[in-house]
């Protein structure tokens, strides 16, 4: 088969077969409920989208843009939506992210959207979203947070931050540990070589979290998509000895072949994706094996619909896929419902690890996570509902400059 060829039933199949138990399960729905309106609402860097009906539910997401980016987008998604039938979301997936004229599609700003619709759709039947999307393939989902010591060179302070990341009571199993802060870089700024004495930093600090932390835990080694190719094999190199899980962006996120070259010289698992989109953008990461470990972020890629097609793909490469999150409740059971929904699963992300359980405080009903794993919802939908108190607290009882706090 001719690589074109490939591609184009590559990216057919997800339409084909991932979708096929959706169909069935609403089938008998199909038609009988409206949209009505749709709310956003601003929440840290992300946006919270909440889609009404004229049956009286709802259904809730969230983007990943900024409040004033998803006002100006909503111009054009809301009337593709306004008196369609919810569980129609192939379709208004299609028609969203195929717009071209005046402006392309925002992916990130149609993804809350389609998180909105999936959460609707398992309410409207009476389903968890795992079940619509065929699964589930496990009874927990893996879940790792961010978390590092305030310096990875003082002994003293590795040691103390290791005993309070052992002591969480989610008794999570790996940390991401950032590569920035040791080598006195912005984070996200494209960076050219760092010297050697820099390296030698790099590596003696994630040694001291290793000898540490031993080998009962995982450590994620975390860039920001900064360095050029040559600094990113040397850190590559640099870290090798502490046998990371993955070694995470370390190059600007559009595919290139410069991914091919470290690929081709990396001995530790490479891992991106966060700032891909769509199937097409992680197709070629795919075709050409450049990575070992692909990671949809699913208020960034396309929503949920997106990140089936892209699993759908990553299957037939044999490349297992984990999801990145960094935002709020939502985003965290879009996240568990998709590891739910996926054979070849690794983990998730969470912002767990703050006062309280971090996002969790956000839900009156929150995931249940032990041992670092997430219980399996069985609640309709996404299967969690807002603790307002809370969501307000956090955000100060305002919604930033001339935000509101409230639905508009």
């Amino acid at each position: 088969m001719h690589r074109r060829d490939f591609l184009r039933t590559a990216l057919a199949l997800p339409a084909a077969g991932v979708f096929a138990a959706y169909d069935r399960l609403t089938a008998a729905d199909l038609g009988k409920v409206r949209i009505t309106d749709l709310k956003m609402r601003p929440s840290s860097s992300h946006t919270m989208i909440r889609i009404d009906t004229d049956a009286g539910i709802s259904g809730y997401g969230e983007s990943g843009v900024t409040f004033p980016m998803m006002q100006a987008w909503m111009e054009r998604y809301k009337p593709l939506l306004l008196k369609q039938d919810p569980l129609a979301i192939q379709t208004h997936w299609m028609r969203m992210s195929t717009l071209m004229h005046t402006y392309m599609a925002s992916v990130p700003a149609l993804s809350g959207i389609d998180m909105a619709l999936w959460d609707l759709a398992g309410k409207l039947t009476g389903l968890p979203v795992y079940r619509l999307l065929g699964g589930p393939f496990r009874d927990e989902v893996s879940i790792f947070i961010n978390s590092e010591p305030r310096n990875m060179l003082d002994k003293k302070m590795v040691k103390d931050w290791a005993d309070q990341f052992r002591a969480n009571p989610q008794g999570f199993r790996a940390a991401k540990i950032n590569t920035h802060g040791i080598l006195g870089i912005p984070m996200g700024r494209y960076t050219t070589s760092v010297s050697a004495q820099n390296l030698h930093r790099l590596r003696t600090g994630f040694e001291n979290v290793r000898e540490e932390l031993g080998l009962d835990y995982d450590i994620m080694v975390h860039c920001h998509n900064e360095y050029d190719l040559p600094t990113a094999k040397a850190i590559a190199r640099a870290v090798e000895g502490i046998e990371p899980k993955w070694f995470e962006d370390p190059l600007p996120p559009p595919f290139s072949d410069a991914w091919v070259a470290l690929k081709r010289e990396c001995r530790v698992p490479l891992l991106t994706g966060e700032k891909v989109e769509m199937p097409q953008g992680f197709y070629p990461f795919l075709r050409e094996q450049a990575v070992d470990y692909i990671y949809p972020d699913i208020a960034f890629c396309g929503g949920i619909t997106s990140f089936m097609k892209i699993a759908a793909i990553a299957a037939l490469h044999r490349i297992p896929m984990a999801t990145h999150n960094v935002g709020g409740i939502w985003l965290t059971m879009a996240s568990i419902h998709a590891g739910l929904s996926i054979h070849d699963f690794l983990t998730s992300e969470a912002s767990m690890g703050g006062p309280g359980g971090g996002v969790l405080a956000l839900a009156k009903n929150p995931p249940v996570v032990k041992g670092g794993l997430a219980s399996r919802p069985e609640t309709p939908g996404l299967g969690v509902e807002l603790n307002e108190e809370a969501f307000r607290q956090r955000q100060g009882g305002r919604g930033g400059a001339g935000q509101p706090v409230d639905w508009v």
